[in-house]
């Protein structure tokens, strides 16, 4: 090993354990270690100025035009009460048995999530499904998990989702790679969420739990039945119709205005467009402040100084046969996503995954890989927005939190990494 390649990985070490300790955070962290890589290989002020900054901050731009007019599409879908409607009519079908509330509560989140997005619009269906679940007796760990791990299940069929994945391994939102790699994995997901939802309210038993009731909270918007499709409006327009990611998510916004706004005869609809929009994209401006230090990371692991060290270093330590690969990024890898690791795929682990597209690894593996640690941070991290507000809404400790959690869905990655393994390698 050179000199050269030393500086790297300790550089690389340092800033991850300055996210870990709270020093930094990613957005500090992601431009920080573009430059710094830069700097160590000597790549010329100029590039790094021109290329790794003024062109990495564009680099994942389809993404975010996407977030954000998903972000305004979510904001349309709760101003309008689409998203309630659709949780109140799940909840109704649930009555008071804990098992079947809980279970319905987390297919409706994964609904709603196929056309929202944000840490912003999780809370808001937290604040509906939370007070429904606990006052059945669904514990609060078990609650916690339906909203995050429903939520985050739903962003396997978001088209925004699909060009965030899309960007982070060079593909675009609609190679079927993308879609069939969500599909595959969505699946055993979906199935390992719901029998720790039945056994967790088995171990626990029912635990009634006193809800208070907002009394500044409106009544439910009375919208017709077929508007709770809006959230799917923009999927079925890119799968069934090939159509632009972004049009179909704009299709989606006048989807959801038509078909709630008639009957007031649109009257105030500029305005709740124009203030979807503010407040959509306000809830997503970090994760898109997010994607551009990823995009730098990425125009920095491109520059051929950096390529080439890196690509010798990871030819060396980089599994390439099935069992190893197994237990490095299915067995190992989940844990390293926690508190902004390395793995993370909203922090160093964006560029990890672009330099593994350099190595032997085949592709799919790669999508899967990036799916998997997303899915898991967004349930499981107890840095994530979410995850903070969860906990602190249902009076309940991040540590038993992800007690309950973090194993089983680590039994997922697992799961999910041996089925890429099986069909790409």
């Amino acid at each position: 090993m050179n000199i050269t390649t030393a500086l790297i990985i300790i550089a690389f070490i340092l800033i991850v354990a300055l996210m870990v300790t709270d020093k930094i955070n990613a957005v500090v962290a992601l431009p920080l270690m573009a430059v710094v890589l830069c700097l160590i290989v000597q790549v010329p002020l100029g590039t790094i100025m021109n290329d790794v900054i003024g062109g990495g901050i564009g680099g994942l731009s389809d993404a975010i035009f996407s977030t954000l007019i998903a972000a305004a599409l979510g904001e349309v879908i709760r101003k309008t009460g689409i998203a309630e409607k659709l949780i109140r009519s799940a909840a109704e079908m649930g009555g008071d048995n804990p098992y079947i509330m809980a279970i319905l509560c987390f297919l409706a989140c994964g609904f709603c999530f196929i056309g929202l997005s944000g840490a912003g619009s999780k809370i808001m269906l937290g604040l509906i499904v939370f007070p429904i679940m606990l006052s059945v007796g669904v514990p609060k760990v078990i609650a916690g998990f339906v909203m995050l791990a429903g939520t985050s299940f739903g962003y396997f069929m978001n088209v925004s989702r699909w060009t965030f994945i899309g960007n982070l391994v060079g593909l675009e939102a609609t190679d079927p790679l993308i879609r069939n790699v969500a599909v595959l994995l969505m699946v055993p997901g979906i199935i390992i969420s719901i029998l720790l939802i039945v056994i967790g309210i088995r171990v626990k038993g029912p635990v009634f739990s006193w809800a208070a009731v907002n009394p500044a909270a409106k009544a439910e918007k009375d919208v017709p039945l077929y508007s709770i499709l809006a959230p799917v409006v923009p999927l079925i327009l890119v799968m069934v119709f090939k159509w632009d990611v972004n049009t179909s998510l704009i299709i989606g916004i006048l989807y959801a205005i038509l078909t709630t706004q008639w009957k007031c005869r649109f009257r105030g609809s500029l305005d709740l467009v124009n203030k979807a929009i503010f407040d959509g994209f306000g809830n997503v401006s970090i994760t898109v402040v997010l994607m551009m230090g990823i995009g730098m990371v990425l125009a920095a692991a491109k520059q051929e100084q950096l390529l080439t060290p890196i690509q010798n270093l990871l030819t060396a330590v980089v599994p390439v046969n099935p069992l190893p690969v197994i237990i490095v990024f299915g067995l190992i890898g989940p844990f390293l996503t926690m508190y902004r690791g390395p793995l993370n795929p909203w922090g160093l682990g964006a560029a990890l995954i672009g330099i593994l597209l350099t190595t032997s690894l085949p592709l799919g593996l790669i999508v899967a890989l990036a799916w998997l640690y997303d899915y898991y941070v967004a349930v499981n991290d107890p840095t994530a927005s979410q995850v903070t507000w969860a906990c602190g809404y249902l009076q309940l400790s991040i540590g038993k939190y992800t007690r309950g959690t973090c194993l089983v869905d680590a039994l997922y990655v697992l799961v999910g990494v041996t089925m890429a393994v099986i069909l790409y390698m």
